[in-house]
């Protein structure tokens, strides 16, 4: 390790940029592929594709685990703000 750079911190930084960054936009993407199957879109020619109901109730989880990522993320940075205004100290905050 360098004094001044922390090459493993970065290497960790770098990693979670790419799973948020890249893996929840993805995840999105094929929940409404999955919600698009599932609801018999169509399929081509004007012919439409029979209704899935396991695909949809798939698509709706992935939707809601991409809900609760960026709900958890945006608690994330307003932490303090959130523990200074409520008194209630959320996702490692501390008091000051």
């Amino acid at each position: 390790m360098s004094q001044w750079f922390n090459y493993e911190a970065a290497l960790k930084i770098l990693m979670f940029g790419l799973v948020m960054g890249a893996g929840l936009p993805a995840l999105f993407a094929l929940a409404v592929r999955m919600n698009a199957a599932g609801a018999g879109a169509a399929a081509g020619e004007g012919t439409v594709a029979q209704k899935n109901p396991a695909l949809a109730a798939v698509s709706w989880v992935i939707f809601g685990i991409v809900l609760v990522a960026v709900l958890i993320g945006v608690l994330f940075i307003a932490r303090d703000f959130i523990g200074h205004q409520t008194g209630l100290y959320l996702l490692g905050a501390k008091p000051k």
